[in-house]
């Protein structure tokens, strides 16, 4: 699991940019570890040998294996190391996977050779605030542990951004932390170490009064919305 050293709220004075920069950057050094915490998952080792944080992971992969059918196109928005990716591919989907870290995409290249599913792949890198796609392209796209990354005054853009790229009754599937009265307060940085250096990390921790307001304001219709010990999982659609 990442090592964080320090949580803290969010201060006026606090250049947001240059803490945005320091996430990015963030993700990049540690992807290799991020591979190494989702084989931990698939193996029920280390952290997720506790039931209650596997069965956030394990309610994922069972939604996303409930929306996702054989010819979808799908986009993964902040897909890192790609390995929900590649478990939309393996159930017959073509998936872009679109992160702005060039370490986590080289990873996702690597799972998806690994998983065979290699021609159903396409990395791109990019920035989700500025999908490079036209508007209604994807059957379906998912947000796994992004949201809470992106600065919650700029939260409803970005959605719509993303609502933008999907076709009518798209599915947008999110996982993500939620507000539980973490120490550091809803809106935080947190100091996380990492083998090459240590850096600022936004976060922003959602109610799911919150999650709901916002996704009907950009995507009409939420269909589930469920909470797990350490997760909160919001189905809608366009």
């Amino acid at each position: 699991m990442p090592e964080i050293l320090e949580r803290r709220s969010l201060r006026k004075k606090d250049v947001l940019r240059k803490i945005l920069d320091s996430t990015r950057k963030y993700y990049g050094a540690f992807s290799d570890e991020y591979v190494k915490l989702y084989d931990s998952w698939l193996r029920s080792e280390g952290a997720f040998s506790d039931p209650e944080y596997r069965i956030g992971y394990n309610n994922v992969a069972k939604i996303l294996a409930g929306l996702v059918e054989d010819g979808h196109i799908i986009v993964d928005i902040g897909c890192g190391v790609g390995v929900w990716t590649a478990n939309m591919a393996k159930s017959g989907a073509n998936v872009t996977g679109l992160d702005h870290s060039i370490e986590a995409l080289s990873k996702q290249r690597e799972k998806s050779k690994d998983e065979n599913v290699r021609s159903k792949v396409f990395v791109i890198l990019g920035d989700g605030f500025y999908a490079p796609f036209r508007d209604d392209v994807f059957d379906g796209a998912t947000l796994n542990w992004v949201l809470s990354h992106i600065p919650v005054k700029e939260n409803l853009n970005f959605l719509k951004e993303v609502e933008r790229i999907l076709r009518e009754n798209a599915w947008l599937m999110i996982s993500d932390s939620y507000w539980r009265g973490q120490e550091g307060g809803k809106e935080q940085v947190q100091t996380r170490r990492t083998n090459n250096g240590t850096f600022e990390v936004y976060k922003y921790y959602y109610t799911t009064e919150e999650i709901r307001n916002l996704l009907k304001a950009s995507f009409c219709e939420v269909v589930n919305l469920e909470t797990t010990p350490y997760e909160i999982l919001c189905v809608a659609r366009k």
